[in-house]
């Protein structure tokens, strides 16, 4: 049993012992740490933030409804099937959401982009204002759909870019025209190192699987995003 699980099964003891107006009480006041509530792009990062994400998947209408009722914007694309493990799974497009991608418009999974819209909003620019000054215009990625096994090996396990259920972050251009990158910056003693550990730290609560520098030298360039998984996060 996981830390998050534990933590959810002691919520759930204490609501029970208080009663209806407790339960009531927290739905309101935070609902992001209950896993009944609805999911919302608003919310701040809880305990079952990550839980709701994961559940989105298979149920495309309830992921197009959060943005529907958010700011952020994607748009829907058909699903297509290019070979037995390769596939546009959910897919929507995205050009930005609180800052631009680059390059280009991102296909990617619903699921995947809620993932996102939560992360950018709660995690990437609050800890860019607070630590860096100024906030994210443009996330820099290496790619979202991908038709390759893991590590691009000829046999094993299919990688989640094979259905754009994963995207690799490389970096982020500043508002200020500053840059912050993964090879260049992970593990420094400054600001912008410090902000890369935040969030790949408060992205653990986020993602099912976020690997980056630290995960091994595949990773020492981008952080390896999923919505689902089993909340491997190094």
């Amino acid at each position: 049993m996981t830390v998050r699980s534990v933590i959810t099964l002691l919520i759930l003891a204490a609501l029970a012992y208080g009663g209806w107006q407790a339960v009531e009480h927290a739905e309101r006041e935070y609902p992001e740490h209950l896993p009944w509530t609805p999911l919302s792009l608003d919310d701040p990062v809880g305990r079952a933030t990550e839980l709701k994400i994961a559940n989105l998947a298979g149920d495309r209408p309830a992921c197009l409804a959060l943005f529907e009722e958010s700011s952020l914007e994607v748009t829907p694309l058909e699903e297509q099937q290019f070979t037995p493990n390769c596939a546009l799974v959910e897919p929507v497009a995205l050009e930005r959401m609180t800052a631009a991608y680059s390059p280009g418009t991102v296909r990617l999974s619903c699921p995947l982009a809620a993932s996102l819209a939560v992360w950018e909003r709660q995690v990437v620019q609050p800890a860019a204002r607070r630590l860096l000054g100024t906030g994210v215009e443009r996330i820099e990625h290496l790619g979202t759909y991908s038709c390759r096994r893991l590590y691009g090996r000829s046999s094993g396990g299919w990688s989640k870019h094979a259905t754009a259920e994963a995207i690799d972050i490389a970096g982020f251009r500043l508002e200020d025209g500053r840059s912050v990158s993964l090879l260049g910056d992970w593990g420094s003693e400054g600001p912008e190192g410090a902000f890369l550990r935040v969030i790949r730290n408060r992205g653990c609560d986020v993602f099912g699987t976020l690997l980056g520098p630290d995960y091994n030298a595949a990773h020492r360039d981008h952080f390896h995003l999923q919505a689902a998984g089993f909340g491997t996060c190094r």
